[in-house]
């Protein structure tokens, strides 16, 4: 599936007028998901949707007023501290959010900072398989049931500054 979500992000993205590429998977449906399986959608848009907009504006202003990485900086806090990590790979890095928005919420990176799922490496595309899956039967096993979740790529826009963009997926429910 992976590699499905990459060629299409990749063949979408060299459209004209394509400005952003939001690749989402769900499953359950207490969340409107009319299929009885997990399934992707790949919508391509002519506008940086609102949420990552928002998203890139406060990553750059952090690195204006501090001169660090937002992304990187997380991901530096969430390891030392250690109490939300619930992966921690060669390539892959998994935590609960410090301020989750859901009851359910994860977010996953990798280690190396890239902006984009085309960019993901060979190894990084194989250990991401064995790891979300893991996440999601961790998931299902809280309660004993399917989880029903949204998971969402967050990825640079297509003709953005890549500074400020980092890649990651987001799955809650």
């Amino acid at each position: 599936v992976l590699e499905a979500w990459i060629d299409r992000d990749r063949e979408l993205s060299s459209i004209p007028g394509v400005e952003y590429v939001f690749v989402f998977e769900n499953r359950g449906v207490e969340i409107g998901v009319t299929l009885s399986h997990p399934h992707g959608q790949i919508y391509a848009y002519p506008f940086v949707p609102p949420r990552d907009e928002q998203m890139l504006r406060a990553a750059r202003a952090y690195r204006e007023s501090t001169g660090g990485s937002l992304h990187a900086d997380v991901i530096s806090a969430e390891l030392a501290d250690g109490e939300r990590v619930v992966y921690e790979g060669e390539h892959w890095i998994a935590f609960v959010p410090r301020a989750a928005r859901w009851p359910f919420e994860l977010q996953m990176y990798t280690r190396r900072p890239i902006s984009r799922l085309r960019d993901l490496s060979e190894a990084e595309r194989a250990e991401f398989a064995t790891m979300y899956l893991s996440l999601l039967r961790s998931l299902d096993a809280i309660l004993g049931v399917p989880m029903p979740y949204i998971a969402a790529w967050h990825q640079a826009p297509v003709h953005g500054d890549d500074a400020d963009s980092r890649l990651f997926l987001e799955v809650f429910s």
